[in-house]
C-alpha cells in the first residue's frame, strides 16, 4: 500500500486511537450502569490529570517509569525479542543505585547522581546477560528466561533489603540515600524529578539511533526479517545480544528513577507492576520512541485522574485501571482494526 508520509503516519497511529476510544466507550457504559454521568466522570478525570500545575506534575511523575520501561521494551522488540523481564531489571537497577547513593559521601551532587545512574544501568545490563546469552547460544526463548529472572530479582533485592541494608523499623526498606544522590525535583512538592527529562532525552536519542544510524537500521532489519538480514551481511546474533543488553540497561534506569527520585531509598516490593504496564505503553505507542511519550502520559493521566474522579463523582478510582486494561485488550486486537480499516479504505476506492 503506497502512502504519502502523512497518510502513513495516520495509518500507524489509528489503531491506537481506536483502542483508546473503544476503551472510553466501554468505560462510559460501565459508568452509566452504576448510575453516574460519563461526561461528568470523564471531565473530573481530565481535571484531576491536567487541571492545574500540581495535577500535571503528578501525571508526569506517574508517566515517567512507563517511558523508561516502554523504551526498554521497544529496543528489544525492534530486534525481534520480547523482554518481559523489565520488572527484574528495574529492581536490581533500583537497589544498585541506592547502594551507591548511601555508600558514598561528600561527592558533588552531579557526580554522585551520575555514578548511581551508571550503577543502575550496569545492574540492569548484567541482569540481561543471562537471557541474552541463552537466546543467542542455545535458542532459549527470552520470555521464559526473563520472566523467571524476575522472581530471582525479587528474592535477591528482598534479601538485601531485609538482611543486609535494612533500616530499623517495621517497613522493609534500605537506608536512605545521601541527599546529594537525590534526583532534583522539577515541581516541588511533587515527586516529579529530573528523571522525566532524562526519559525524554533517551526517547529522542533512541529515535535518532533507530531511524538515522546504520546500527539502528541493522537492528530493525534483524527484527523484521532475520534471514534477510543475515543474507545482507548483518550479524543478527550480535544485534540480538546487544539489543537485549541495552534493553536491560534502560530497565535499570527505570528503577533508579523511582528509588533516587521518588522514594530516596529502596522499598521492598515498591512496584505496582511498572515493568508489565510499560509493555502495554510500548504497544500503544506503536513501539516508536516518540509515540511512547504520549502513551505513557495517557496511562499516567488515567491513574492520576482516576483518583480525583472518585472524589468528585461516585465512580470508583479503579475505573482508571479498568480503562488501562481495556486499552491493552484493544491494542492486542490491532490486527482486527487494521484488517477492517484496510477493507473500508478499499471499499471507499471502489
Amino acid at each position: 500500500m503506497n502512502m504519502n508520509p502523512i497518510k502513513h503516519f495516520i495509518w500507524q497511529i489509528l489503531p491506537s486511537i481506536l483502542a483508546v476510544l473503544c476503551a472510553l466507550l466501554i468505560g462510559a457504559v460501565i459508568i452509566i450502569a452504576i448510575g453516574e454521568n460519563p461526561l461528568q466522570a470523564y471531565t473530573a478525570m481530565l481535571q484531576g490529570a491536567f487541571g492545574d500545575t500540581s495535577s500535571w506534575a503528578e501525571t508526569l511523575q506517574r508517566a515517567t517509569p512507563y517511558i523508561f520501561g516502554a523504551l526498554a521494551f521497544l529496543v528489544a522488540a525492534r530486534s525481534g525479542l520480547f523482554n518481559i523481564g523489565l520488572e527484574g531489571q528495574m529492581y536490581v537497577g533500583a537497589i544498585a543505585a541506592v547502594i551507591v547513593g548511601f555508600s558514598l559521601h561528600n561527592l558533588p551532587s552531579f557526580l554522585h547522581i551520575l555514578l548511581a545512574l551508571i550503577a543502575a544501568a550496569l545492574a540492569g545490563y548484567v541482569w540481561a546477560i543471562i537471557p541474552a546469552l541463552l537466546k543467542v547460544k542455545s535458542g532459549v526463548h527470552e520470555v521464559i528466561s526473563t520472566i523467571m529472572l524476575n522472581y530471582v530479582a525479587y528474592a535477591l533485592t528482598a534479601y538485601l533489603t531485609v538482611h543486609v541494608y535494612h533500616e530499623p523499623g517495621a517497613v522493609a526498606q534500605t537506608y536512605q540515600v545521601d541527599p546529594g544522590a537525590i534526583l532534583p525535583a522539577l515541581m516541588p512538592p511533587s515527586k516529579l524529578n529530573t528523571g522525566f527529562i532524562l526519559a525524554i532525552i533517551l526517547a529522542i536519542a533512541l529515535y535518532i539511533f533507530l531511524f538515522h544510524t546504520p546500527w539502528g537500521y541493522n537492528l530493525r532489519v534483524t527484527g523484521l526479517n532475520p534471514g534477510a538480514g543475515r543474507y545482507a551481511g548483518i550479524k543478527s546474533k550480535r544485534i540480538i545480544l546487544w539489543a537485549m543488553l541495552l534493553s536491560g540497561a534502560i530497565g535499570g534506569l527505570m528503577g533508579a528513577e523511582r528509588s533516587l527520585g521518588v522514594y530516596g531509598r529502596f522499598i521492598n516490593s515498591f512496584s505496582p507492576g511498572y515493568g508489565f504496564t510499560a509493555i502495554a505503553v510500548a504497544l500503544l505507542g506503536q513501539n516508536h520512541p516518540l509515540g511512547i511519550i504520549p502513551a505513557a502520559i495517557l496511562f499516567g493521566a488515567l491513574e492520576n485522574g482516576g483518583s480525583f474522579m472518585s472524589l468528585q463523582v461516585n465512580v470508583p478510582r479503579e475505573l482508571g485501571l479498568i480503562l488501562e486494561a481495556l486499552i491493552i485488550v484493544f491494542i492486542a486486537a490491532e490486527h482486527f482494526f487494521r484488517v477492517h480499516l484496510r477493507s473500508m479504505m478499499k471499499g471507499d476506492k471502489e
